[in-house]
């Protein structure tokens, strides 16, 4: 565990105890999940998670929002920072964030760009699985959300899977797509 400002990077273990000693002040109601796109892998380098959220950060503070808009984010080697703290609502998607927790995933998971790491892939897998069970969620897909789901400029949920938003958050090759398709045929039942 090593903490700078209020960055606290964590193992998956020392993430699993941390959070089983918090204790929310608010509903927590879904899980988003989330890419990058940039940073991407071309942007990690093993031991700059604390300068890659602070460029995040400030990226969002100059769009407008008052810190990082993602309460957590993952990394290619496993590791998890928690960036914006779990009782605050989430900047991740357009008025669609109350009780809600966004997950960035570092990486540009679109098809063609980058593959994610085995390590990743668990502890996001790890990560979900854990949130889900320390706020009683029930995972579908009301409940465990991905970003390109949501019309950007009114933050209803989309009726179909036509790509008509330019936002392919968490990308079109997350855990084999970012469809609710590709979704319900591997990632859902990751958590059932």
């Amino acid at each position: 565990m090593k903490q700078v400002g209020k960055f606290l990077l964590l193992e998956v273990d020392e993430f699993k105890k941390w959070l089983s000693l918090f204790h929310p002040v608010r509903t927590i109601s879904h899980i988003q999940q989330h890419h990058t796109w940039i940073p991407s892998y071309k942007h990690f380098d093993g031991d700059n998670h604390f300068k890659l959220c602070d460029s995040m950060e400030q990226s969002h503070i100059k769009r407008g929002f008052d810190e990082i808009a993602q309460n957590l984010t993952t990394f290619p080697d496993g590791k998890i920072m928690i960036c914006r703290s779990l009782d605050k609502q989430p900047a991740g998607i357009h008025l669609a964030n109350k009780g809600g927790i966004c997950i960035e995933n570092t990486g540009d998971f679109d098809k063609g760009r980058d593959m994610m790491t085995e390590t990743q892939k668990n502890t996001i897998i790890t990560l979900t699985g854990l949130l889900l069970k320390k706020f009683n969620i029930t995972p579908n897909s009301q409940t465990l959300v991905y970003h390109h789901w949501f019309d950007l400029e009114t933050g209803k949920r989309k009726v179909t899977d036509e790509p008509d938003s330019i936002k392919t958050c968490p990308g079109t090759n997350f855990f084999g797509g970012n469809t609710v398709k590709a979704y319900n045929d591997n990632f859902l039942p990751l958590f059932k």
